[in-house]
């Protein structure tokens, strides 16, 4: 049975008694974790001192206890009344099914609610890749992506979101890198700035910011927050095509937020950060890895201003079969995908060809659906 929780029982208005829970808690992990708060809440109304909110998150962060009834070291009747509160460990998710493969650790997750997401732990062999979900499903519907198939289930809290890393950490894996290129649009969800800042609070992740990728289609507002709070993160447009009209069907968002209007804002994101900017080109046979697409790809950086054009990569990506997906989309074979990237070299494009790790257990870019349907046309 859960804690009525308020702040009356002790005669402090709400703005003292957050006061009071932040003399001993991190300011920005409370202000960023419902889970924190609610913690903090608990120690307070049991009348125990505010250090034991510093010394759980500490538990939970930094030794990976992932379940109160295990962090001995706080007094027994708040591991009980923790475990009672939350109605279970301290993660937000618990994993119903994985799957091992193509150098990928693939977990389905289920919310305390039931809504499902995935995320995926990648192997590179010099370093640990995560690939996490923003969004329960995708409201955007991208034509060769399983996710945008389901359509929008929910937003994800903060918390649900940094649960995913701290899942993979707990099972002793070494993250290197964490990358939002999961489930979801991560700049449509508010809450992933939230959880941008608990990974690189040094008192809860500790990430580095450069250690983090947000993947976008383009949210205008989002793009420019991002700048504002977040300059270091690296970010990655996803454009798939230099051309509007068929822009428009691969991503219809694009309607919305012409591309054009993004790479006004990268432009300026570089001239205030000096950081690079990923684009990511998916290759579709017969559809986008033409010598126009090429050619006009170059034109579109080469348009850019002349101090800050050298600072945009472009990251070709494989197309990888995705359950729900119907558009007749096919995989570029090898050779057909250096001819295009050879146009790019000659007109001093940086370019890279991204692996597909995860393909053959449906964990690689655009596969993630959560065990959801696609949604009927």
């Amino acid at each position: 049975m859960g804690f009525t929780l308020t702040f009356h029982l002790l005669g402090l208005s709400p703005t003292q008694k957050h006061h009071s829970l932040i003399t001993e808690a991190p300011a920005m992990a409370l202000q960023c974790s419902p889970r924190l708060r609610q913690v903090a809440e608990v120690v307070d109304q049991l009348g125990f001192e505010a250090y034991r909110t510093r010394q759980i998150l500490e538990l939970a962060y930094k030794s990976h206890y992932s379940d109160f009834m295990h962090m001995k070291v706080l007094p027994r009747k708040l591991r009980y009344a923790l475990t009672s509160h939350f109605s279970g460990p301290f993660l937000s998710l618990k994993p119903v099914k994985e799957v091992k493969g193509d150098f990928a650790h693939k977990v389905l997750f289920e919310c305390r609610d039931g809504v499902r997401i995935e995320a995926v732990s990648l192997d590179f062999h010099s370093h640990r890749s995560l690939c996490i979900s923003s969004q329960a499903g995708c409201a955007f519907s991208c034509s060769f992506c399983a996710t945008g198939k389901i359509g929008l289930k929910r937003q994800l809290t903060a918390d649900e979101i940094t649960d995913q890393v701290l899942y993979f950490m707990h099972l002793g894996q070494k993250v290197d890198t964490v990358s939002f290129m999961g489930m979801g649009e991560p700049l449509a969800n508010p809450k992933v700035f939230d959880a941008l800042k608990l990974l690189t609070d040094p008192d809860v992740f500790n990430f580095s910011s450069r250690r983090l990728n947000v993947s976008t289609i383009g949210i205008l507002p989002g793009i420019e927050k991002l700048t504002r709070e977040h300059p270091q993160v690296n970010l990655v447009f996803s454009l798939h095509s230099p051309f509007p009209e068929e822009r428009n069907v691969l991503v219809p968002t694009n309607r919305i937020y012409p591309f054009q209007d993004s790479f006004a804002l990268l432009d300026r994101r570089i001239e205030k950060t000096g950081r690079r900017i990923w684009i990511a080109y998916l290759m579709l046979k017969g559809r986008t890895d033409t010598h126009e697409h090429a050619d006009s790809l170059v034109q579109l950086i080469k348009e850019r201003p002349f101090n800050v054009q050298h600072l945009y990569h472009v990251n070709l990506l494989p197309y990888n079969t995705a359950r729900g997906v119907d558009g007749g989309f096919e995989r570029l074979e090898e050779n057909a995908v250096e001819k295009f990237a050879r146009t790019l070299s000659q007109k001093g494009i940086s370019w890279s060809y991204r692996n597909s790790f995860g393909a053959a257990i449906d964990a690689a870019c655009g596969q993630l659906h959560g065990m959801y349907e696609a949604k009927p046309k």
